[in-house]
C-alpha cells in the first residue's frame, strides 16, 4: 500500500502567517491523536522537548470525513475487494532539517471483515494479538524489514447497513522509524490511544471498547 508523503506547510503571501497557522494546525492534530503521553514518548526518543517536528496532511477532520464517506459507500454483497484510501493523519520527524526517520499514523476502512483471517505474502511476518470483540491488534513485518503495527475497529456509522459493522472496520497502521523503542508494547499503546480518538471522530454508534493498554501477552 503506497503512502501519501506529506511535503510540508503550505505558504500564502509574504509574510509566513498562513505557514505558521498551519504548522500549528497539524501539530495540533498530530498532537490529539498521539495525546500527551505519546508526544513526550516520540519527543523523548528523539532528544527531548521541541526536538521533533509534527505533520498532518489529512488532519483529524478531514481524516474523518474521507473514512465516514468511504465506509457510507459500502453495500451488502459488493463483489470484489474494494479501493479505500487512507488518510495521513500524522507524521513526526526529526525537527532538524533533512531527510530522516520519522513516524507514521494511517487510518483506513480496512478490506477485510473484522473475524476474517489475516494473511500476508511468503516474505511477510505476522504476529496477531486479539484484544476483545471489538478490537484486533497486528504486528507485520513486510518484506522481512518494515514494522507495522495495525489495530482493528468495528465502527457502526449512523445511516449503515447493520452489517456494515463488521464488514467494514476500521484499520489504524503505525509505523515507527523514528524512535529507536525495541519493544512492541509502547507502539501499541500509543496506537491505541489514537484509535480512541479516531473512532470518537467517526462517533461510533456501537461505542467500541479501545482499552488503554494492550494485552499482558505484548511485550
Amino acid at each position: 500500500m503506497a503512502l501519501v508523503l506529506l511535503t510540508g506547510a503550505c505558504t500564502s503571501g509574504n509574510d509566513g502567517g498562513d505557514a505558521t497557522a498551519d504548522a500549528a494546525a497539524e501539530q495540533a492534530a498530530c498532537g490529539e491523536l498521539l495525546g500527551d503521553a505519546g508526544v513526550k514518548w516520540v519527543e523523548s526518543r528523539a532528544g527531548g522537548a521541541g526536538s521533533v517536528r509534527m505533520m498532518s496532511h489529512h488532519g483529524l477532520e478531514k481524516a474523518r470525513s474521507m473514512l465516514s464517506g468511504q465506509i457510507k459507500n459500502w453495500e451488502p454483497g459488493r463483489k470484489g475487494i474494494p479501493f479505500y484510501a487512507e488518510s495521513d493523519v500524522c507524521r513526526v520527524t526529526a525537527a532538524a532539517d533533512g531527510p530522516g526517520s520519522e513516524l507514521a499514523l494511517d487510518y483506513r476502512p480496512s478490506i477485510l471483515p473484522f473475524d476474517a483471517p489475516i494473511t500476508g505474502s511468503t516474505d511477510s511476518e505476522l504476529t496477531e494479538t486479539p484484544v476483545n470483540s471489538d478490537v484486533r491488534l497486528l504486528r507485520r513485518v513486510a518484506d522481512g524489514s518494515e514494522v507495522q503495527y495495525v489495530v482493528f475497529v468495528t465502527c457502526k456509522l449512523p445511516g449503515t447497513p447493520a452489517q456494515q459493522e463488521d464488514a467494514v472496520p476500521i484499520e489504524g497502521r503505525m509505523t515507527d522509524t523514528l524512535t529507536g523503542d525495541t519493544g512492541t508494547r509502547t507502539r501499541f499503546t500509543h496506537l491505541l490511544h489514537s484509535a480512541q480518538v479516531m473512532t470518537g471522530k467517526l462517533d461510533c454508534q456501537n461505542k467500541p471498547v479501545i482499552p488503554a493498554e494492550p494485552p499482558a501477552s505484548v511485550t
